[in-house]
């Protein structure tokens, strides 16, 4: 049913199966882009390497984002940045107290790639799941503000989802205050189809908010139709007028949306 555009594809640029030229050839199995991880590894290490990633993926014909990695990449140049159709910031991991705390195992429990998952008990904390809560706020706000991402990639992804229900650990107020950064900073709000979030209730709330949304994947793997991002879709009743469609929003384009969905809900 989707015709709308993946703009969350990875290639073999990073962590994915699929060369570019593949990913080139399956734009016409339905519309995506793609955005590999930034860090990664010895394939995309810095930004010299995100330049000639961008150019070879521009001369096959794909659009070109990036998934940057909020709280851990480093700054990329102004040129740099504008030469990417978008860019998706996400978070996979979080720094408390100089220490990191990877949510490796969670996403692969959240996605069933493992039975068991060890670190229950610890991420059950209340202490912790707040100190975890505020800083994942800070370090969007710095994406938004510093980095100046287009999409907030995998939103309510952390440790906390493999807990259970979303609506338990993620308190609404820090909902709210998520999808509000989102609203403020004109950033497109991601429907994961690998995670499988945002959830219902935190859609609901954010088309009311007047969010934007782009859709992604995720995949790593061959391009598939988007059975749960469609389900997911419908479920919130989001209109899909409000979703990207493989390139960024000029920053007066978005001030427009958002004040237009605004006046559409007073």
């Amino acid at each position: 049913m989707s015709a709308l555009f993946d703009h969350h594809v990875h290639s073999d640029r990073s962590d994915g199966t699929v060369s570019l030229a593949d990913r080139a050839k399956s734009v016409a199995v339905r519309p995506h882009g793609v955005s590999d991880h930034y860090p990664w590894r010895d394939k995309l290490p810095n930004e010299d390497a995100v330049k000639r990633y961008i150019d070879e993926a521009s001369r096959l014909g794909l659009r070109v984002g990036l998934e940057y990695d909020l709280g851990v990449a480093p700054p990329l140049g102004a040129g740099t940045r504008e030469s990417l159709h978008y860019m998706i910031g996400a978070i996979h991991q979080i720094e408390l107290d100089g220490k990191r705390i990877a949510y490796d195992d969670a996403g692969a429990f959240v996605k069933g790639r493992i039975k068991s998952w060890k670190e229950r008990e610890r991420f059950a904390d209340p202490e912790l799941q707040k100190r975890i809560l505020e800083r994942t706020l800070e370090v969007v706000a710095e994406g938004i503000d510093r980095d100046r991402i287009d999409i907030l990639g995998h939103p309510t992804f952390s440790a906390l989802q493999a807990l259970g229900d979303p609506e338990r650990v993620y308190p609404e107020e820090w909902q709210e205050r998520l999808i509000d950064l989102c609203v403020k900073g004109r950033i497109a709000i991601e429907i994961n189809e690998s995670y499988g979030v945002p959830h219902r209730e935190f859609l609901v709330r954010a088309a009311r908010a007047g969010a934007l949304f782009s859709v992604g994947t995720d995949t790593h793997f061959e391009i598939k139709p988007l059975d749960k991002t469609d389900a997911m879709i419908a479920g919130a009743a989001l209109d899909r007028g409000r979703f990207m469609a493989g390139n960024r929003l000029a920053r007066d384009n978005r001030r427009q949306a958002a004040g237009a969905s605004s006046a559409s809900s007073s």
